[in-house]
């Protein structure tokens, strides 16, 4: 139960309703495909007749037939769905005096009053969590886009976190999330599985451990991107916490040694030397300049060796017989 403070804040912003269709009225969630990998079903939030069919993160919203409900855990519309007054019936029904999320918003919630659900909102910047019966602040809490987005995909289906690469969501037979960490790498939703940071696109690197104590303003390598780094505020008595991201022009990469943006053939980079570059063949900083990179959609796919001794011209995209002194992999191995 909430305390007595937590009440008086929540039953303030009580709204009477009849139903929980009218939230659901909200959206229709297409946009929850960015975080699932492509051919994920999506139950739509506040029903259970109508789901979204994902393919390069966007959605596709489709219908059952007339009187069957969509089962994740199938994959399929079926005629009947256990649970179904909890997904898209009246959330309230049986219960009093207890508060329940509503399924559709992160910060909507419902009062239980002998079974009429009365909604509320919680302050802004915060979400309603129904294990602990309060609103917290959006850090805090666990809840994703939508409450209990578990009940809306097949048991064991992992997600992305979309403010850290190096994690992701996945969830559990009851319903609910749990969010695990890949060490060192980034999580891959199509694969479902941690792998190399150059194998995958990110703009949400980790900022745990990347500032210091400073009393100049600095910058830092995002340590898994050739074009990404990290300005780090002064603070003067502690490090910068949330310092922000950003990435060099397409075709330059961030020099951590002299804390600039140049010429790509020019910065030692052994990160993902395809960010920003399409498909194409780009230098590799490894063997002599005598290795390159094949990049497909940004992300490298392959390293490769030039035959007869010869050097990567990255200019050409080319072999050749022409000594390369890139400063990028000149000296190296």
């Amino acid at each position: 139960m909430l305390n007595p403070r937590l009440f008086g804040v929540l039953f303030g912003g009580l709204l009477l309703v009849t139903s929980l269709a009218s939230s659901a009225s909200l959206g229709d969630y297409e946009e929850l495909c960015r975080l699932f990998k492509n051919g994920t079903q999506i139950r739509k939030p506040g029903t259970c007749d109508q789901y979204i069919q994902c393919f390069d993160g966007e959605g596709t919203l489709l219908s059952c037939p007339s009187g069957q409900s969509f089962d994740p855990n199938k994959n399929a519309c079926v005629a009947t769905l256990a649970g179904s007054n909890k997904y898209c019936g009246n959330r309230c029904e049986g219960l009093d005096g207890q508060w329940v999320s509503d399924p559709t918003e992160c910060h909507s919630y419902f009062y239980c009053s002998n079974g009429t659900p009365l909604q509320g909102i919680c302050p802004v910047g915060q979400h309603f969590e129904q294990s602990s019966q309060s609103c917290l602040y959006g850090s805090d809490s666990h809840c994703v886009d939508v409450n209990n987005i578990c009940e809306l995909v097949a048991d064991n289906t992992k997600f992305r976190k979309e403010d850290d690469c190096s994690y992701y969501y996945q969830c559990d037979k009851t319903g609910n999330h749990v969010a695990k960490a890949c060490s060192k790498t980034y999580f891959d939703v199509e694969s479902g599985s941690c792998v190399a940071t150059n194998k995958v696109e990110c703009t949400a690197h980790p900022k745990k451990d990347i500032c210091s104590i400073s009393k100049k303003m600095e910058f830092k390598s995002d340590k898994a991107t050739c074009r990404g780094y990290f300005v780090c505020r002064a603070f003067d008595t502690v490090a910068d916490l949330d310092p922000l991201w950003q990435q060099c022009p397409e075709g330059y990469f961030f020099d951590d040694e002299l804390k600039v943006c140049a010429v790509a053939t020019s910065v030692v980079c052994t990160h993902n030397r395809c960010d920003g570059r399409g498909t194409r063949l780009v230098t590799s900083s490894s063997n002599d300049c005598h290795n390159y990179i094949r990049c497909v959609d940004n992300k490298e796919v392959e390293e490769e060796t030039c035959h007869f001794d010869h050097f990567f011209d990255e200019r050409k995209e080319a072999c050749s017989s022409t000594i390369i002194y890139d400063k990028c992999c000149d000296g190296r191995d």
